[in-house]
């Protein structure tokens, strides 16, 4: 899951009824958005799956393994990746970033210790998160989450 950093030591993994956990686990689907004290947070769905920070048309974006065949073959084909070659959107989902950096972690752990975690720094403001497959051959397969400014109807910048 993606989370404010400012939120992070506030989250508590699988204790308390019900465990912020077990929130994030009623997301179905690749991406969902469920709170927490007033802050949204990006639950990748799915199953737990490496993930790296990249871009994508010169905007963040994370991208998620499902299988390659080595992490030197996966992070070639991840940093020539371009939107010509992603399937979808299969979801997207809409997100009010209200500070950064975020922490990608895994929901299951406490936020005072998280375990490995990834920061990605978004500008503040609302956006679309799309979710792509990527399958540049036969033996690789990601998931791509590419996040795009959206102005919401009725506001002006």
């Amino acid at each position: 899951m993606l989370l404010p950093k400012i939120l992070q030591p506030r989250w508590q993994g699988t204790g308390g009824v019900p465990s912020d956990y077990e929130v994030a686990c009623g997301v179905e689907g690749y991406a969902g958005i469920i709170e927490k004290a007033g802050w949204q947070i990006l639950v990748l769905g799915d199953e737990p799956l490496q993930t790296a920070v990249s871009r994508l048309n010169g905007r963040p974006c994370l991208v998620r393994w499902i299988y390659a065949p080595s992490p030197g073959v996966a992070e070639s084909w991840i940093t020539a990746m371009v939107p010509l070659n992603l399937r979808g959107p299969l979801e997207s989902v809409a997100i009010h970033i209200d500070s950064s950096p975020l922490v990608l972690m895994d929901a299951g752990a406490p936020g005072e210790h998280p375990g490995d975690t990834l920061e990605l720094e978004l500008e503040p403001g609302s956006y679309r998160v799309h979710v792509y497959e990527f399958a540049p051959a036969r033996d690789m397969k990601f998931l791509v989450h590419a996040f795009e400014p959206h102005i919401q109807p009725g506001l002006t910048g």
